[in-house]
């Protein structure tokens, strides 16, 4: 579960975020407007002014939502997301403490309108910013009543019964539009719309869990394979080797053992190189790379162009991306049939960014199914908060690319 939520992305999580958020968007739409069309209604067939905002406020509240859609599709963070979020929020609960003030402060149902962007905000905000908007709520609530109450501002009646409330039909009306069958049904489509976020959140999970099961799977049986790759070469190289210097040195031929003997300790090292290269450790990832570069290019004949850091960088973050370049490579070994590729690998701000290009055959990216040496480069870089993207096409060469922070 946990792996499954990191190989996500920021990226991956803001797109869906924003995604819901603006399937809110749609949600305020229509309930402000209904609610609009409902208080319209009312001004014009009750004995309420028409100057009352009872329908205008929901209405430049409706309008509210274009600027709003505007700034969350432009936000590249989830943070400055949720910002935006917060800030749109906080502008709602000033425009319903204005029409709770004029539409009779504590004596009527205005209370309520408040129960919406509450919800909103502890549905998608932070808990703390969450909590901020709640107790802006809460405090402007307060602060119109105890204004009123103190006579500091003009206390507004939103109804001038002539009698008992009850039977006042202008106040049975308005209670009943606004309040009953209003806000409920608003109250109902609403609770039905987030419920419906939950079901795709959960549909999504359950993929996600598949995709897990069936990556699991595969790399459990890719450990299997590469240790009888590593037995393979213990047996067929290094253990051969040593039996060849132990008749050698039966045999009294001590050059041949010598020999012998030295093949099987670079065999020994090549392997250990193979597993993890001691230069990662010693010296870090730019001498690490620069000798897989040198060593694929001797063994393939690519012509490699290589643009890598100074320095060294944590020791997690300089495991994937060895290990993400490495399997790059080997993916243009097997698949790419490429002439050139292009190695880079640098700091750009506060992140390590890698890319591995080549000129090879290329292929669809709808149609072929991701295989197990692309989904072992994405949890190398999901597992240092990273994100890993794939450029290709046929006859077009592919651009395997990542960024990891390195805060």
């Amino acid at each position: 579960m946990a792996t499954a939520c990191t190989s996500m992305g920021r990226q991956d999580r803001l797109k869906e975020t924003r995604r819901i958020i603006e399937r809110t968007i749609l949600v305020r739409r229509i309930t402000l407007g209904t609610f609009s069309l409902v208080a319209l209604i009312v001004v014009l067939f009750s004995e309420i002014s028409p100057l009352n905002p009872l329908f205008a406020v929901p209405f430049a509240w409706l309008l509210l939502t274009v600027p709003f859609q505007y700034l969350i599709r432009r936000q590249r963070t989830l943070r400055a997301l949720d910002n935006v979020h917060a800030a749109f929020l906080s502008l709602e609960i000033l425009l319903v403490a204005y029409l709770i003030y004029r539409m009779g402060g504590v004596e009527w149902i205005g209370v309520v309108f408040y129960l919406f962007t509450v919800i909103y905000a502890n549905f998608f905000l932070p808990k703390a910013a969450g909590y901020v908007v709640t107790g802006l709520a809460v405090g402007s609530y307060a602060l119109v009543a105890f204004l009123e109450y103190f006579g500091i501002i003009p206390h507004y009646s939103l109804f001038q019964p002539a009698g008992p409330p009850h039977r006042y039909l202008p106040y049975v009306v308005t209670t009943v539009l606004a309040g009953g069958v209003g806000l409920y049904s608003i109250l109902a489509f609403t609770v039905r719309a987030f419920a419906g976020i939950y079901e795709r959140q959960r549909r999504e999970l359950e993929r996600r869990e598949r995709a897990l099961s069936r990556l699991s799977a595969r790399l459990l049986s890719a450990r299997e394979e590469e240790r009888r790759r590593i037995s393979r070469r213990l047996h067929d190289e290094l253990g051969q080797t040593l039996a060849a210097a132990r008749w050698a040195l039966a045999s009294g031929d001590l050059t041949e053992a010598e020999r012998l003997l030295a093949a099987a300790v670079e065999g020994v090292r090549s392997l250990a190189r193979d597993l993890r290269p001691p230069l990662l450790d010693e010296l870090g990832l730019g001498p690490a790379l620069r000798n897989l570069v040198e060593r694929f290019s001797a063994a393939t004949g690519v012509e490699v162009r290589a643009d890598l850091p100074e320095g060294r960088f944590p020791e997690r973050i300089e495991t994937a991306a060895f290990r993400t370049l490495q399997e790059a490579l080997e993916n243009v070994r097997r698949h790419a049939g490429a002439r050139r590729v292009s190695l880079r690998l640098e700091r750009e701000g506060g992140a390590l960014v890698g890319e591995v290009r080549d000129d090879g055959r290329g292929f669809d990216l709808r149609r072929t199914p991701e295989g197990l040496g692309l989904s072992g480069m994405r949890e190398w870089v999901s597992l240092v908060g990273g994100e890993l993207s794939v450029e290709s096409a046929p006859g077009r060469g592919t651009l395997v690319r990542f960024v990891i922070p390195l805060s």
